[in-house]
């Protein structure tokens, strides 16, 4: 067994072969497949290995395989995770700000950290119905009290994201 295939293995031994084979490649056709094993592999030293690899990636395209899982309710139980890839590889893109806002306001606290990090690194937002959508979402989380734990999240969220609407 070998290639992506490998990836899903019942052998742990075959699956972190295929990663290494994976890092090799470099190849853009991994990602999702990659964000697979993270969220299915029962074993740590698999999911460590995935998560180190995908916090790291250098494919700009990944960017956008990334922020189409964050609207894939396959991957809902590690949006949080996805959302720290993203930071950690430095794709921190204007056109995925709404996908951002929505996972902080359906996720759970750590989604709401991981959401605020990666706003908080926007340096501006040419799309105002991005920054409009996202300000409401965040502004409409607030009001409803959905994640009360998250509210002073939510309150930093919303003041950076006034910020970017100001500096239009």
């Amino acid at each position: 067994m070998n290639g992506i295939s490998a990836l899903f293995s019942a052998k742990e031994s075959e699956v972190l072969a295929a990663l290494e084979e994976a890092k090799e490649s470099g190849d853009i056709q991994w990602v999702r497949p990659l964000m697979e094993v993270f969220r299915d592999h029962p074993a740590d030293a698999v999911r460590s290995e995935v998560a180190s690899m995908l916090s790291a990636l250098k494919i700009s395209a990944a960017s956008d395989v990334f922020a189409d899982a964050l609207e894939d309710p396959e991957f809902q139980t590690i949006y949080a995770d996805i959302l720290g890839f993203m930071w950690s590889s430095g794709f921190v893109p204007e056109e995925s700000l709404r996908r951002v806002a929505n996972c902080a306001v359906d996720g759970d606290f750590r989604t709401v950290v991981e959401a605020l990090t990666w706003i908080e690194e926007l340096e501006n937002v040419h799309d105002e119905n991005q920054l409009m959508d996202s300000i409401l979402l965040i502004r409409g989380a607030l009001e409803d009290g959905k994640n009360p734990d998250a509210k002073g999240l939510y309150e930093a969220m919303l003041s950076t994201l006034l910020s970017l609407e100001r500096e239009q």
